[in-house]
């Protein structure tokens, strides 16, 4: 396979920034740099280079001119950079450390950069202290939100002058789109620190210098290179930094990019030439690339300010032959949509997301979001857990008087889980762990757990791969307490499937050939002891794959959530009794309103006529309390013929494809 500068001449016909490397003296030692600046760096611009240098800025129709390292501030010729390029009226912006300007000697820049309105860009690795700390030591969390509180207090990140962050990951992951990553560290920079900025820039973490010999130590090099190419994505070639970005080193050496510079690979045609001897009427060449190079071509791409392609949806499904193991080494494998989260992420839900370590959320394969409400203090299991994304954020939702229990059969799923237990703890703010995780066939559950003990179970497309799923269900019903509930999204079929679909590899991965016929899992589920099994939501599942389309023909499938309740009496139809419920408000995120189910939302302080079984789902479970019901059983009006609120009604009169003559399916 060709590399993808092979072939082709790529040129630097986008010249616009000057990025100057002042030197690799710097006051941290971070896992991740591809310099490898050190504190005793000796890689220093000398004031002749400084001065040859800002005397050809001077005369190049470039504004915009940038200052990295090492540590820019350590340099002594800085102050002088900043002084001359400002009179010449260019655009000036610093790479820092931040925590240099905790320093005495250094504090000073903080009003030089507001004098100068420079731009100041901040690498922050994590919002979060344990996984700063990891890659850049300890101490330097604490100090680096001091400084950002005293950029803010000076008017950085809130009038007019800039202050961005850059995210690299903190190990070998390939980062989050970088608008949802802006998004949580806006959030919880907010919320934890009341700080602020302007934007968020996430980089892919470059195989070179210490990064590279940390990634050769623990064997991981050639699958992190691996999964580099494995990504590339050719529309990046249009916007790729080294397309723009001129690097100067601390001698006067030009550079297509930092990433170069380090390595030491010149422009091409200017080895011996320095930057103030250059002709720059006529510049524009061959840019030189390596294997390192397609750390800056991934999906939506990388550069020192982020991600090249805004907003694209990449379509990176590998051929796959085992799942939820080794070969599926990501949600970007999969070939449906199946597996992947059909319904509209719950504010609670998004909230608790970017508190989940980065691993976890990388291992998640989910086709919906089974969280329901009203959590706290509740015992929750987990069915399928896999790398235990929902058991995190179901934990974080149950408090610390909760507890959730996972269970998989994959070890390897199971080994992430565990893996976090403290730093998750410890990131919710919880003196104890409230999560535990079993290795073990789902199909065990009744050797680890006692009948009536958990009040709520869940699970995330996972059933449907199980063989005896009635034997499941019946398993499910005898562990729930009375008045608890099976909350969970999975996988049907419109019709019944033949061998040749149940039996085919990717589809029973992909979640689609264990998929029960609705009707069936509706007859199943009601032999457990679930008399009437309500729908919460149903989409229809997209087949990406054009080749599994012709295998499944004509069938549809459906990702449906369902709430099945352990509550005794329930009528096998819905009967009327003339009850009444009026929804009185007070359950978290649902203030106004309430949904039960997708046919009985409740507004506040509206009595809402109901059926005997919507009375008991609301008045014998934990949603007792918010909840006034008037009427009792003594005069029966008969069967209900239509249950669904006057809400609802309201609200959405289309008809559901998925329908049964029960209340709410």
């Amino acid at each position: 396979m060709k590399n993808f500068w092979q072939d082709r001449t790529i040129l630097k016909d986008k010249f616009d920034l000057i990025q100057i490397n002042i030197g690799n003296l710097c006051n941290q030692t971070c896992t991740h740099c591809h310099v490898g600046a050190i504190p005793k760096g000796e890689k220093n611009m000398d004031r002749q280079t400084s001065i040859k240098i800002i005397d050809k800025i001077k005369q190049l129709d470039i504004d915009t001119i940038e200052f990295t390292g090492g540590t820019p501030e350590m340099n002594e010729n800085f102050e002088m950079f900043l002084s001359e390029l400002h009179k010449a009226g260019k655009n000036l912006v610093v790479r820092t450390s931040l925590t240099i300007l905790d320093d005495k000697k250094y504090s000073h820049f903080i009003e030089l950069y507001k004098k100068y309105s420079v731009k100041v860009i901040a690498s922050l690795p994590s919002v979060f202290e344990d996984d700063t700390t990891k890659q850049r030591g300890d101490g330097v969390y604490d100090t680096t939100i001091k400084i950002l509180k005293k950029l803010n207090d000076t008017g950085y990140g809130k009038s007019g002058l800039k202050l961005d962050l850059v995210y690299n990951p903190v190990g070998t992951y390939l980062p989050a789109p970088q608008n949802v990553l802006q998004e949580q560290y806006k959030t919880i920079l907010k919320e934890k620190f009341d700080i602020s900025f302007n934007s968020l820039a996430t980089i892919v973490n470059m195989p070179i210098k210490r990064f590279k010999m940390d990634l050769k130590k623990q064997g991981l090099l050639k699958d992190y290179t691996n999964t580099l190419k494995s990504k590339y994505n050719e529309n990046t070639l249009c916007n790729i930094m080294c397309r723009r970005v001129l690097g100067v080193d601390f001698a006067g050496y030009i550079y297509d990019c930092d990433f170069n510079l380090a390595l030491d690979i010149k422009v091409k045609g200017y080895e011996n030439i320095h930057f103030w001897d250059i002709d720059f009427d006529n510049f524009k060449p061959k840019i030189s690339f390596d294997s390192h190079c397609y750390a800056c071509t991934v999906n939506s791409g990388s550069s020192c300010h982020g991600e090249v392609i805004k907003d694209e949806n990449f379509d990176e499904k590998q051929n796959a032959k085992e799942y939820y193991g080794d070969i599926l080494n990501t949600n970007d494998d999969l070939k449906t949509t199946a597996c992947c989260t059909l319904d509209k992420i719950p504010q609670r839900v998004k909230d608790t997301l970017p508190y989940i370590m980065d691993e976890i959320k990388d291992k998640y394969y989910g086709c919906g979001s089974p969280m329901p409400l009203v959590l706290e203090g509740q015992t929750m299991l987990d069915l399928g857990c896999g790398s235990g994304r929902d058991v995190y954020i179901l934990s974080k939702l149950v408090g610390q008087n909760g507890f959730v229990h996972g269970i998989d059969m994959t070890a390897n799923q199971i080994n992430i889980a565990k893996k976090y237990q403290k730093d998750q703890t410890k990131r919710f703010d919880f003196k104890d762990i409230n999560t535990a995780f079993i290795h073990d066939y789902i199909e065990n559950i009744d050797k680890h757990f006692k009948p009536n003990s958990i009040d709520i179970i869940t699970s995330n497309c996972v059933i449907n791969l199980l063989q005896d799923k009635q034997d499941i269900l019946k398993k499910v019903f005898n562990l729930l307490k009375d008045g608890g509930e099976f909350y969970f999204s999975d996988v049907y079929a419109s019709r019944r499937l033949p061998k040749h679909i149940k039996e085919h590899k990717v589809l029973h991965g992909e979640c689609l050939g264990g998929a029960l016929y609705t009707n069936d899992f509706l007859r199943y589920a009601r032999q457990a002891g679930f008399v009437e099994p309500r729908v919460v939501s149903t989409k229809e599942i997209e087949i990406t794959d054009k080749s599994l389309v012709n295998i499944v023909g004509k069938t549809k499938f459906y990702s449906i959530t369902y709430r099945l309740w352990k509550i005794s009496d329930l009528d096998t139809v819905c009967e009327d009794y003339g009850q009444r419920a009026t929804y009185l408000g007070g359950i978290e995120h649902s203030e106004l309103e309430f949904q039960l189910d997708e046919n009985h939302l409740f507004e506040i302080d509206r009595a809402e006529h109901i059926c005997k079984n919507t009375a008991d789902m609301l008045s014998k479970t934990r949603y007792k309390k918010y909840f006034k019901i008037t009427g009792g059983t003594d005069i029966h009006f008969g069967q209900f013929k239509s249950c669904a609120t006057l809400a609802t009604t309201e609200q959405n009169d289309t008809t559901k494809e998925v329908s049964d003559t029960s209340c709410g399916c």
